[in-house]
């Protein structure tokens, strides 16, 4: 799901400067309550609303126990057409992010939940084309030249190649190949430039999982991956909230799947809009179950990220709403306060019922004290 990180530019230019399932059930248990956090990865989506900056919430973050955060770049956005570069993005990720304490992921978008992000003279080319996968290869090359200090840092631990892809594939196989002959010449290019150091992965939906098509084209990309990138929203349907006591067995459903792979929820959200058959304290459930189910599955899921810290302007949200198409369509109203009311904070800084109750399971485990 849209995450908004192509708001980076607003946000950063206001900054002065294994396998196995089930729980290990290992040595972090704390006596009397749940394991603790041994190596597990907390990470959120961190936003800048108007009264708090960028750099702010940043810290604000890091301060509740967040050590990755994630940062998505559009292809298409980047280059508009082949071999013309903007290069604002990679320049205030180099000036923010290498002098920080939280790992960074970047989610490269050249397929996206709404569709392909390529530069205009490629559009309408399969991701198998010559064209199309020299055209990346070279977008990698050339973002690795501006990311000197970010390479130095060590912070950079994930580059996700495509997000949702799902969404787009669907359970076209033939697309899936195309796909899988794409992400196979671009995640080379990443081991080249950046080491094996990084892991690579592409990002699917839990809901793909659940469609047995689509898992069955997924199986066959998924040797190629490092780890396993999942993003996870519980919704029926219509857009409206699943109950919060479904988690455990969707989490179990995650692990009992991806065989062979740990796993990344890259993305995991929850609304708190009534519109949604939701509130304040059935997000707040949702977080202890997450944490619950987590505890469980601890073996494999190494990290978390939360969607999303803030919530985000009315006016972003409706343009969220046109950019997926959803205008005019039956459950329009349901998807614009979805994406509205993700945020742990209210878009007026106010914190919800689900950021005390994240302190809380972080507390519990030892996470913070």
């Amino acid at each position: 799901m849209l995450r908004g990180k192509h708001l980076l530019v607003c946000v950063l230019l206001s900054l002065s400067a294994c396998g196995g399932g089930g729980s290990d059930g290992g040595s972090d248990d704390s006596p009397g309550g749940p394991p603790v956090q041994g190596n597990r990865i907390l990470g959120l989506d961190v936003k800048e609303v108007p009264s708090v900056t960028y750099a702010a919430a940043y810290g604000e973050a890091v301060a509740l126990g967040v050590r990755e955060v994630s940062v998505s770049l559009d292809w298409g956005g980047l280059e508009p057409t082949v071999g013309n570069y903007d290069d604002t993005l990679p320049g205030l990720i180099e000036a923010f992010y290498p002098t920080q304490s939280a790992d960074l992921t970047l989610v490269l978008r050249p397929l996206d939940t709404a569709g392909p992000r390529l530069p205009a003279n490629l559009a309408g080319l399969s991701f198998d084309d010559p064209a199309v996968i020299t055209a990346f290869e070279n977008f990698l090359t050339h973002l690795y030249g501006q990311l000197t200090n970010m390479n130095a840092s060590g912070r950079l631990r994930w580059i996700h190649v495509g997000n949702e892809i799902d969404s787009d594939l669907g359970s076209d196989s033939a697309k899936w190949t195309q796909w899988q002959t794409f992400f196979s010449a671009a995640k080379t290019r990443i081991e080249n430039l950046w080491g094996a150091g990084i892991e690579v992965s592409s990002v699917v939906q839990f809901g793909g999982l659940k469609n047995p098509a689509v898992l069955a084209r997924y199986n066959n990309l998924l040797p190629l991956l490092d780890v396993a990138a999942v993003t996870y929203y519980p919704l029926n349907n219509d857009l409206t909230m699943r109950p919060a006591t479904e988690v455990a067995a969707d989490f179990s459903y995650i692990v009992n799947t991806i065989g062979g792979k740990q796993i990344l929820l890259q993305e995991c959200g929850y609304a708190s809009s009534a519109v949604n058959l939701s509130s304040e304290a059935s997000q707040a459930d949702f977080i202890s179950a997450v944490f619950a189910a987590w505890d469980t599955h601890r073996a494999r899921i190494d990290l978390i990220d939360f969607a999303w810290q803030y919530d985000v302007s009315e006016a972003i949200a409706d343009q969220w709403v046109i950019d997926y198409g959803m205008s005019g369509q039956p459950n329009e109203n349901e998807f614009k306060h979805y994406l509205w009311s993700l945020g742990l904070r209210n878009h007026d800084s106010t914190e919800k019922l689900a950021l005390q109750r994240l302190r809380n399971e972080l507390v519990a485990r030892d996470w913070i004290k």
